[in-house]
């Protein structure tokens, strides 16, 4: 009997695992009205420069909103090859294997450390949360990151051998904050190596591994640190805040992180699909203090392994070397998108800690009114899984609904509808550029009203502003009289972020001699406007040419 007890218990964890992965894989097949839904906002952003033309595809990574590793813009560029630049196909990679993957990583790296029963509500409550699908069912790269964490933590904790550690080094290719996780692991293998008299051989194992990591950050990914300079993520920076502000800032993320369902998830972008408690103060807070115990419990429990130590030295070094770097703007800190990859981690650590606590309260130590807290804690831990899940029914429920800019496409095939040559294009707005230069040079979905007509308008006959109704050399105007000859006609489109410049816009056109015949409407995305020569308007006069005359 005790010769096949592992056989057996292999045998009932390889079923866990496959009934995880189709449980995640089913979600995909109900959710598929969202994987084949049009590309939208950074969705739109990532494949341009994934597939960009060879000769100005190092230039064009310096224009990056945020950068990208290496092997994800590989994935990327390689799938649209093989596939087509369809939206459905840039995302089957994503909800069709990173998402699988998570939950057989998670499950397998949770068994390692406790039993079935909290190794499966650790996998449940990550890779089937509403939010961990939302974001793995679009083209982004965080369900990726967290399945690279899992891979990196599984290649450390097993033999430190010189292979296993530079193959935990190289999937920093496929995934950015990997180097959080490295450098820390790298430093425990260097520490621990000291009263043993082995660093120069420590250092041999771990050097090749660092190595590769740096040289990637140091020359792939500097090379994109353009968006340092945006204030999308003030929210999640460190710098700038002084002493007293830093430290309040550090113990409210904090807070925010254990808060989370899962620990660790996103709680503040607007466009993805959040927990059942989530806006629920009190059920927060009290989640929120059940998992911080649960964690705690969780490393005193680990940390008597040294397989356990890993695990924690990799979270407690990547979450200090994420607070570090956004003193520097480099890395968002805190609940936050980007910072998924350490959900699996943090989930797994506090199913070890629950697992404590059960045994804990079911033995004699804990009797009379020792026992309320706990069984609170373990009720609270409880509805995890639940709300987490549930997040799921609202990506259900509003599986249909528009999204941001995920028109773009359906304007381009309309402005090269119109187009022709001798004409130009003025793209308007600040986050324009990429999305249009995709969905114009790129994709091969068809819109959602018409076939495609016409070529694909080149690069040289469009023209990007990134303000719109900004007189001087900044607008529409300046640009037209810059091109070698004058244009036939104009082609204005106008994102819908800055639609407020509209009016402005077309007025200075109107004193150049440009006048509306036309005007097109892409809900969420923005407006095409046709425009042919007229009289001038004189400055400051408001009326239409035909008001005019």
């Amino acid at each position: 009997m005790s010769c096949g007890q592992p056989v057996e218990k292999r045998h009932g964890d390889v079923l866990l695992v496959g009934l995880l992965v189709a449980a995640t894989i089913g979600v995909q097949i109900a959710l598929r009205a969202r994987i084949d839904r049009p590309l939208w906002y950074d969705e739109l952003w990532r494949p341009h420069f994934a597939g960009e033309p060879w000769p100005t595809f190092w230039s064009e990574l310096t224009a990056a909103n945020t950068p990208s590793s290496v092997g994800s813009l590989a994935l990327t560029r390689l799938t649209g090859t093989i596939l087509g630049w369809h939206s459905w196909s840039l995302r089957l990679v994503g909800a069709g294997i990173w998402l699988p993957l998570l939950a057989t990583g998670g499950f397998l790296l949770a068994r390692r450390f406790t039993g079935r029963v909290p190794a499966v509500a650790a996998t449940v409550t990550t890779a089937l949360a509403g939010t961990v699908v939302d974001t793995g069912t679009q083209l982004k790269p965080y369900v990726l990151d967290a399945v690279v964490t899992l891979a990196v933590v599984a290649l450390w904790t097993g033999q430190a051998t010189l292979p296993r550690r530079t193959a935990a080094g190289a999937l920093a290719l496929l995934s950015l904050p990997a180097v959080f996780l490295l450098v820390p692991l790298a430093g425990y293998d260097l520490v621990r190596a000291v009263p043993r008299r082995t660093v120069v051989r420590t250092a041999g194992r771990v050097g090749p591994a660092l190595l590769l990591t740096g040289t990637h950050m140091m020359i792939f990914v500097a090379h994109q640190s353009s968006q340092r300079a945006s204030h999308f993520w003030d929210d999640h920076f460190l710098a700038g805040r002084g002493i007293l502000g830093g430290l309040r800032f550090t113990l409210e993320q904090t807070g925010a992180i254990l808060g989370g369902v899962p620990p660790g998830i996103d709680r503040y972008d607007p466009n993805l699909v959040h927990s059942l408690l989530e806006g629920h103060r009190l059920p927060t807070l009290l989640v929120g203090t059940a998992t911080a115990v649960a964690l705690a419990l969780g490393v005193r429990v680990l940390r008597r392994r040294p397989d356990g130590m890993i695990l924690i030295v990799a979270l407690v070094g990547a979450e200090l070397l994420q607070l570090a770097a956004s003193a520097g703007r480099y890395w968002p800190f805190g609940a936050c998108r980007t910072n998924l990859f350490l959900v699996p981690l943090l989930t797994i650590i506090v199913a070890v800690g629950v697992a404590d606590l059960a045994r804990t309260a079911q033995t004699a130590r804990l009797v009379g009114p020792a026992r309320l807290p706990a069984a609170v804690g373990l009720i609270a831990l409880a509805v995890m899984p639940v709300c987490a899940v549930g997040g799921t029914v609202t990506l259900w429920d509003e599986r249909h609904d528009p999204r941001p800019i995920e028109a773009m496409v359906d304007a381009t095939i309309a402005a090269r509808a119109e187009y022709r040559a001798g004409d130009l294009v003025i793209v308007g707005g600040r986050l324009a550029r990429a999305g249009w230069l995709y969905a114009m040079d790129l994709s091969d979905d068809a819109s959602s009203g018409e076939p495609p007509v016409g070529p694909r308008v080149p690069r040289s006959a469009t023209t990007f502003l990134s303000v719109i109704g900004k007189d001087g050399a900044d607008g529409a105007d300046s640009a037209i009289r810059s091109r070698p000859q004058p244009p036939n006609r104009i082609l204005l489109f106008i994102l819908a972020y800055d639609l407020r410049g509209t009016a402005a816009e077309l007025a200075s056109l109107r004193q150049a001699g440009w006048c509306e015949q036309e005007i097109r409407t892409f809900p969420l995305t923005g407006t095409l406007h046709g425009l042919t020569r007229c009289a001038p308007t004189p400055r400051g006069d408001s009326r239409s040419p035909s008001a005019v005359r």
